[in-house]
């Protein structure tokens, strides 16, 4: 008994405190969402109707709160809960066109919202946003405007090695500064050299000779018109000369074109000379090279090119002082040697001889000058030689293929 008693008066002291805690939530807010506010919209006579309502009032294991109905009021099943929002009934009727936010701001759960608008002012169609003007990103820049790395300039006007001069003026004779190189000779035969001009015509010059290729060219008394292959040699008193491109010139520091007699090849066949520094002021030809074109023959041994050399000697025949006489009489040294040999091998003897004789011709005198400065004066050097294609800058003055 004494136990029944105490349980009872404890089953009613904890009605008594649930009864204190109803009382402290009863004013519950007029509108509630979960966890958190909802305001409600406005109903047709312009004043808010709010009402709290609890469904049946039931709360399974709580209070039951009863109140004034509002149908879709509040219920609060186990605590106070919000089921849905306050709604206004009636209000204005929608107007077609207005401003619309077609079911209003939607309600978040569990945040602060705003509830439907199924009456009020209400406008169909009429400006929608959706989230908010639309900016994906702002506006599309890709990049700015293109510029691909700015103005583009590829290296400036392009400039190759600037103007270009391909030789210039075909060099009759002289030093010319170059870059020509030809590799040193292997399994070569040894020869020997020699220096002539004797202002005739050369002998590759008849078609008869010319072994079917077109024959060396042949010019007048001034050395730099073109005549007729068929004219007769000047050496015979006839008006047909050797030409003064035939003086040698270089092409670098190493290597000179010219043009020579050598006996047994057909006409326009080129030999590459390796200068062995062998001869009388000859020292200084070594490791230089020289490619010659044979456009004539003569009296000369088997292997010796006698290189055409303006100042050189005119040799067993002599069209420049006598016969045709090209030069009138000019002092052209020694038959056989010609200035150098006059000058007793002494070159600068022979450089102010080149200056004297050819002073008026040109070419001539790049030719002399030519044997005074890359030849060095050297007298009859040795050579080891094989014969070799003709470079083009050689065949186009002499007309003649290799």
């Amino acid at each position: 008994m004494r136990f029944l008693a105490v349980s009872t008066f404890a089953l009613l002291a904890s009605l008594g405190a649930l009864a204190c805690d109803h009382q402290a939530v009863s004013p519950l807010p007029e509108t509630l969402s979960e966890g958190g506010s909802t305001s409600s919209n406005s109903n047709s006579s312009g004043s808010s109707t709010k009402t709290t309502a609890a469904t049946g009032g039931s709360a399974s294991g709580g209070i039951t709160g009863s109140g004034t109905t509002a149908s879709g009021g509040i219920s609060a099943q186990g605590g106070t809960s919000s089921t849905t929002s306050s709604v206004s009934t009636g209000g204005k009727s929608a107007a077609s066109g207005g401003t619309s936010a077609k079911g209003g701001t939607s309600t978040a759960t569990g945040g602060t919202s705003t509830s439907s608008a199924v009456g009020g002012t209400s406008a169909v169609g009429g400006t929608k946003a959706t989230g908010g003007s639309l900016a994906m990103g702002g506006a599309s820049a890709t990049g700015g405007a293109p510029t691909m790395g700015g103005t583009k300039a590829t290296g400036g006007a392009p400039a190759t090695g600037g103007t270009k001069a391909t030789g210039g003026a075909p060099a009759t004779g002289g030093t010319t500064a170059g870059s020509v190189t030809v590799p040193k000779i292997t399994n070569g035969q040894n020869g020997t050299t020699s220096r002539y001009w004797d202002c005739c015509m050369p002998s590759c010059s008849w078609s008869a000779n010319a072994s079917g290729k077109s024959p060396v060219k042949v010019c007048g008394k001034d050395g730099t018109s073109f005549t007729s292959e068929s004219a007769k040699n000047a050496c015979d008193n006839g008006g047909g000369y050797m030409c003064y491109w035939g003086a040698p010139w270089s092409v670098s520091n190493t290597v000179s074109y010219g043009y020579a007699a050598f006996n047994g090849v057909a006409c326009g066949t080129c030999f590459q000379l390796d200068f062995t520094g062998s001869g009388i002021n000859a020292s200084g030809l070594s490791g230089k090279s020289m490619i010659v074109q044979a456009i004539n023959i003569g009296s000369i041994a088997q292997g010796q090119f006698d290189l055409l050399i303006p100042g050189g000697g005119v040799g067993a025949m002599n069209a420049c002082t006598s016969n045709g006489n090209q030069w009138n009489g000019a002092a052209v040294g020694d038959q056989y040697g010609g200035l150098l040999k006059t000058c007793n091998d002494d070159c600068s003897c022979a450089k102010q001889k080149c200056q004297s004789v050819f002073g008026s011709m040109p070419a001539l005198l790049a030719g002399c000058n030519w044997f005074t400065d890359w030849f060095g004066c050297a007298d009859n050097p040795g050579v080891v030689y094989k014969q070799v294609s003709c470079p083009s800058d050689i065949t186009s003055k002499s007309g003649e293929s290799g």
